[in-house]
């Protein structure tokens, strides 16, 4: 069944791309910042756009294909993302994204090619100003296509209740990564919930929900979007450190610099701790040093983290986080017995692709 998926998002790609670049020019031309962005978006998998598509044809609508209200829906799903991404590389000091430098190192190596002061701080300031630019655009979007239709309020309160929860969130995330203290593991997944899972496949499947005119599918499909968020998070935990930058496109290890209190770090520590390891007090200094933010990792410490998950049973203990929330998920797929065969075939390949993917 995933093939069925990854057949659906590229088919919903070309669609996408379309609309993105019919986005008209930004207020006073923007400079070179509408290109950036479409540049930028181009090259994203546009999984929550294609996702609107989805929620669209999970309502039974038809020629979702050829609806600009979904479009456009799904182009500011692209954009939003956009700026999120944005200003996440800025706060994670990410130099890569998605297989090229990130939006904010562009700027800073063009300031310094100028010759001028402080390039770092202009690229910062800069990657700012572009992310801020990708939420209006979507709004704009929204405002031009959307409003007027049926489920539009409905829509525009939801994109701007989740996104706010995304920039709470954050800064969740920020604060922990600075402190020494360890938030609780149900408040890490809380947060994965805020951060990734709402806002990445919850509110796009419910907005194609609502274009089409049924809500209480968007409900459904958004607790459908936390289960499959939360997946989405733990894998994206675990190609952060051991995936291959060549397929994820961005550099290892950046959580590791940025003290982030993921799952993943939580458990092994935990693990690693317990008087029944028997972890060796160097090894365990080594394991803190690592995840206590503000240093790299080579490829022989994220070895020697491999290799310490695996000692200590960490995939076992996070699979049974899975096992849930896959079961809340395809529990979830089981109640909609009105799906066409088709689209619930997308749907259960996406359960399969979030646990399973590479980039």
């Amino acid at each position: 069944m995933i093939e069925d998926t990854m057949r659906f998002l590229e088919s919903r790609r070309g669609l996408i791309a379309a609309a993105l670049e019919a986005v008209p020019p930004a207020p006073n031309g923007g400079g070179d910042a509408q290109g950036r962005i479409l540049e930028f978006c181009l090259r994203g998998k546009m999984i929550r756009g294609c996702l609107v598509y989805l929620g669209a044809e999970a309502a039974g609508a038809t020629q979702a294909a050829a609806n600009d209200s979904l479009a456009a829906c799904a182009a500011a799903m692209e954009l939003f993302q956009a700026g999120l991404l944005a200003h996440d590389d800025i706060m994670d000091r990410d130099e890569t994204r998605r297989g090229a430098p990130t939006l904010h190192a562009l700027y800073a190596a063009a300031s310094r090619n100028r010759g001028e002061a402080d390039p770092a701080h202009v690229g910062e300031a800069l990657g700012i100003c572009l992310g801020d630019l990708c939420y209006f655009e979507a709004y704009a979007l929204l405002a031009r296509e959307a409003v007027g239709k049926a489920g539009a309020a409905e829509l525009l309160a939801l994109c701007s209740s989740v996104l706010g929860e995304v920039a709470v969130a954050q800064m969740d995330d920020v604060a922990w990564g600075a402190s020494r203290a360890e938030p609780p593991q149900e408040s890490i997944l809380a947060m994965y919930r805020c951060k990734t899972a709402r806002y990445s496949f919850s509110l796009p499947l419910a907005a194609g929900a609502l274009l089409a005119g049924d809500p209480e599918l968007a409900r459904r499909l958004g607790g459908l979007g936390e289960s499959l968020g939360i997946l989405f998070q733990l894998r994206d935990d675990e190609l952060g450190l051991f995936g291959s930058p060549g397929t994820t496109g961005k550099g290892l290890g950046s959580d590791l610099r940025e003290g982030k209190k993921t799952l993943f770090r939580a458990r092994l520590l935990e693990a690693a701790r317990l008087p029944a390891a028997a972890v060796p007090d160097p090894e365990l200094a080594r394991l803190a040093r690592l995840f206590g933010g503000g240093v790299g990792a080579d490829a022989e410490d994220l070895a020697f983290i491999r290799r310490q998950a695996e000692e200590l049973g960490v995939a076992a203990s996070l699979a049974e986080i899975k096992a849930t929330e896959e079961g809340k998920a395809r529990s979830v797929l089981r109640g909609l017995t009105s799906l066409a065969p088709g689209t619930a075939a997308v749907l259960e390949g996406l359960v399969e692709y979030v646990t399973s993917r590479e980039k």
